[in-house]
């Protein structure tokens, strides 16, 4: 097996091409994670790479098995494998269990469940699969990448996952369909054990537990960490984790374990749009955490937040600001705010929330056509999308613009010290 990360290439077809040449493989994977970056002032469409790397694989081995699978993939599947045509199968879901099966039957692929194929020129689907035994699958060898050359970039470009599935109920949000409403879950020497391989194997120093929320059981992030120290492992790592059982002896225990970064997604600030986004929230909720925070020691805390939500009046946007502003304050030195937009995908409620404010129409394609298309698909509320738009557009250029000045104040400086 070979794996070539265009990410990571400085000349990313070149390199494929090479790799195609030399390797010669029977069957070729594409991985899209992500069909975009779901962040309305830093668009980029990923899925418009899709058609060209395909088509610049067929070109080199015409005959070669070509697979897509992935998140991405997942949520717009047989569109996806109608647009591309050069696609020979995809990978529908999780597909630990049904890629290798489909290796194994690649003449014969309605044998195997949760895969799409061509057949006399049309796109068919085997049906759905029961999703697989999570605890029960290997944690990932990396023997095959050039890790170093992800550390390089950041030390917490690891990511090691403890569990798929989530309960919750955010709206705008496709994990429940892509990996199930129920929690499947590894045991903490299992997650601990892969913790040991990197360190043994690559020197690494930090990663990213990369779960959608961590805590969701707390009782399982909890043995998770006691696991970390029972062992005296001493690493840097980062979580997302759910507001409404997060305490303060749960960051005491993170912070021991080795936790220096917690990311929350209240995503509203007034009660109403906190209900509108199935956040299970309210405004007391966030207020104790920001408390809880300002108590913690050695471990930094941001904040996610939409800047329009649904349900958001001017007494909402009011109270937006109010963070935004406070949240740094209160945790100086520890505490990040940042907001973004809803991107609107399909199989969520967000989409029909959309669709009755009147923002989207029913046959609206969530897979468009290019960059101006994807523009469009960031929810606003139409209750404070004149004014509260233009503010936050405003505040997140000035924010960038003054990221970009302060470092280069500092690499100015920096020069003339070592002068």
């Amino acid at each position: 097996m070979s794996v070539v990360d265009l990410n990571l290439c400085k000349d990313a077809y070149k390199e494929l091409d090479e790799t195609l040449r030399s390797f010669k493989p029977d069957c070729v994977g594409i991985s899209l994670r992500n069909i975009d970056t779901t962040q309305k002032k830093d668009v980029f469409y990923y899925f418009k790479t899709v058609a060209p790397t395909a088509q610049a694989i067929k070109k080199v081995l015409p005959d070669v098995k070509l697979m897509i699978g992935g998140a991405g993939f997942s949520m717009f599947a047989e569109q996806i494998m109608r647009k591309v045509p050069e696609l020979d199968f995809g990978i529908y879901l999780e597909g630990e269990e049904s890629t290798p099966e489909l290796m194994r039957n690649l003449s014969r692929p309605e044998a195997v469940k949760g895969v799409f194929y061509r057949k006399n020129g049309k796109v068919v689907f085997t049906g759905p699969r029961e999703l697989p035994d999570f605890a029960a699958i290997a944690y990932p060898k990396r023997h095959f990448v050039n890790v170093k050359e992800y550390l390089r970039l950041s030390s917490n470009n690891i990511g090691i996952q403890t569990k798929r599935g989530c309960p919750l109920k955010c709206s705008y949000c496709s994990y429940p369909f892509l990996n199930g409403a129920k929690t499947r879950l590894r045991t903490a020497k299992s997650v601990v054990d892969e913790i040991e391989y990197l360190i043994k194997e690559f020197d690494i120093k930090g990663f990213t537990f990369v779960d959608s929320i961590f805590n969701v059981p707390n009782g399982h992030a909890e043995s998770i960490c006691r696991e970390i120290i029972k062992r005296g492992i001493k690493i840097r790592w980062d979580a997302w984790f759910e507001m409404r059982n997060f305490t303060a002896e749960l960051a005491s225990l993170a912070s021991d374990a080795g936790c220096v970064n917690v990311g929350f997604s209240p995503d509203a600030a007034s009660n109403e749009s906190l209900k509108a986004l199935g956040k299970g929230l309210t405004e007391e909720d966030i207020y104790r955490v920001i408390g809880i925070a300002r108590r913690a020691k050695n471990i930094s805390f941001g904040f996610g937040f939409f800047c329009t939500p649904p349900k958001q009046d001017f007494i909402g946007f009011l109270k937006m600001i109010k963070l935004y502003f406070i949240i740094p304050i209160l945790l100086f030195g520890r505490g990040s705010v940042s907001v973004g937009w809803v991107r609107i995908e399909p199989e969520t409620r967000m989409r029909r929330i959309a669709i009755d404010d009147g923002f989207i129409k029913e046959e609206d394609n969530l897979l468009p056509e290019d960059e101006e298309g994807l523009k469009r698909l960031f929810y606003s509320s139409p209750k404070t999308r004149a004014y509260a738009d233009p503010f936050f557009s405003a505040l997140v250029a000035f924010k960038a613009f003054a990221r970009v000045y302060v470092r280069k104040i500092l690499r100015r400086n920096t020069g003339r010290r070592s002068d």
